[in-house]
């Protein structure tokens, strides 16, 4: 059996576990996180993509696989994969490891090719959590640009955001979504390398912002 054939059988048998799991944990853990979900009308269900969000807690990741209704695989410090039952957990629903310290090629290679094989990807790009505070006082690094152009993937950027500034159980939060980035909009014919993936990065960031800012959390509908 070939190797993309091997990866395929993988892929398929990761949809089928994450979706009995969405279907068993799914409502638990919007109860459990109180989520509410705003502009939820602009997740589409036809095509994949990136979803760039802001992180301010662990459980950010929770909150957008419960309430978006695409499968989202997210990459996650390889220290977690390293712990027993939850390693394999992560493993069986799709997320792969990524080495935070240094340039992790793989990481990088399995992302862009999951985003070709027309699977959704989540990512932060602020690259670590920033609790309790604006993003917009926090800096992003050129990595979602340089997948967005790999890729050739859209962006959904999205927001969470809380009372209290970071995701907690019991608390209400919300899961703002933003509007679809088509990838021809971020000219790659114009921001190449390492500035224009920087640039269509700090593009991505400032729409996060931007939900962040200016969506009333008590008052949207």
């Amino acid at each position: 059996m070939s190797e993309n054939n091997k990866n395929s059988q993988k892929f398929e048998k990761q949809k089928k576990t994450y979706k009995f799991f969405y279907w068993l944990l799914a409502g638990a853990a919007r109860r459990l996180y109180r989520v509410r979900v705003i502009n939820a009308n602009n997740e589409p269900l036809d095509t994949h993509f990136i979803v760039a969000s802001n992180h301010t807690a662990a459980a950010d990741g929770v909150i957008i696989c419960a309430c978006m209704k695409n499968q989202i695989r997210f990459m996650g410090k390889k220290e977690l994969f390293k712990v027993p039952v939850v390693g394999a957990f992560l493993r069986a629903i799709g997320c792969y490891p990524v080495d935070r310290k240094s340039s992790d090629i793989a990481a990088l290679r399995t992302t862009i090719n999951l985003l070709k094989d027309e699977d959704c990807v989540g990512i932060f790009p602020q690259g670590t959590r920033c609790p309790r505070v604006d993003p917009a006082t926090t800096t992003v690094k050129s990595g979602v640009g340089l997948i967005a152009a790999r890729s050739g993937a859209h962006v959904l950027p999205v927001c969470v955001k809380s009372k209290v500034g970071a995701v907690k159980m019991f608390r209400k939060n919300y899961l703002i979504i933003g509007e679809l980035i088509i990838n021809e909009d971020f000219d790659f014919e114009t921001n190449k390398g390492t500035e224009g993936h920087q640039r269509v990065a700090d593009r991505i960031h400032a729409e996060i912002c931007k939900l962040y800012r200016e969506t009333d959390i008590e008052n949207a509908k």
